[in-house]
């Protein structure tokens, strides 16, 4: 379950209205609908259980727009709201008073990287290949501690898993243990791997190969936003990272 912030300048009613009817506007597109129940705003989407829920809050130049993400609806609930965001319906939501305390001094996702490719403990259990490394190059990801944290706890997940043999179905549990709950997937979507796989298959071991298991950090904008796909080497014990940078797309265009 994830929380992801919007604002919009219209009024809560307006605001409403406006992702209703965009939301109406991509059924098709999105195989999901909408409907108001108890101040909220309950996206669903076809064939999954998960519900996203939006609320809108009166704030002094508009509305906040406030959506808790089930994890299955993740996918769907993205396309949407970056719909809405190209459309400039709605942005990010900006703290103002945040914005206005002293100006944090954000180290490059690279060097975070770099960082850790020193450490023993971290390249036992994670290998990087060479693309990954040319795609941390251009992530403009705003590292401010969460990306070393998320690091911090990838060698217990490869070793617990390594120990237990763990099985497909029972990775999204390793992944609570190992507190990567929040941004731990062990794959994309059906549909994305229909429409986009190109996107996430990288070389490894002389073959192209589809790297559906990720981490993903925020969401939005680049600067507040990348994923971390990779793939499990039973041979090496290890996990092998392909691409580490901004999120790759979830529809075509993007």
């Amino acid at each position: 379950m994830e929380t992801w912030e919007y604002q919009c300048r219209l009024t809560p009613d307006e605001t409403l209205e406006c992702v209703r009817s965009y939301t109406r506007s991509k059924v098709a597109e999105l195989q999901g609908g909408c409907s108001f129940k108890n101040e909220c705003l309950d996206l669903t989407f076809n064939g999954k259980k998960g519900v996203s829920k939006v609320r809108f809050v009166k704030i002094h130049d508009g509305t906040k727009i406030v959506v808790t993400v089930a994890d299955d609806v993740r996918d769907g609930t993205t396309k949407l709201f970056s719909g809405l965001v190209k459309a400039r319906k709605i942005k990010p939501f900006e703290n103002r008073h945040k914005a206005e305390l002293e100006h944090k001094s954000f180290k490059k996702a690279v060097e975070v990287l770099k960082e850790y490719l020193q450490k023993p403990e971290f390249t036992t259990c994670v290998e990087v290949l060479p693309a990954a490394l040319e795609h941390a190059e251009e992530c403009v990801y705003e590292h401010d501690g969460k990306l070393a944290k998320i690091l911090d706890k990838l060698p217990n997940f490869v070793t617990k898993r390594a120990k237990a043999k763990t099985k497909f179905e029972r990775l999204k549990n390793l992944a609570d243990e190992c507190s990567l709950g929040s941004v731990y997937r062990p794959s994309i979507s059906e549909t994305v791997i229909l429409n986009l796989s190109e996107h996430y298959k990288f070389e490894y071991k002389g073959k192209s190969q589809l790297f559906a298991e990720h981490l993903t950090l925020g969401s939005g904008y680049a600067a507040e936003c990348m994923s971390i796909h990779f793939i499990w080497d039973n041979d090496l014990s290890k996990i092998v990272i392909g691409y580490f940078g901004k999120h790759l797309p979830l529809v075509r265009g993007n």
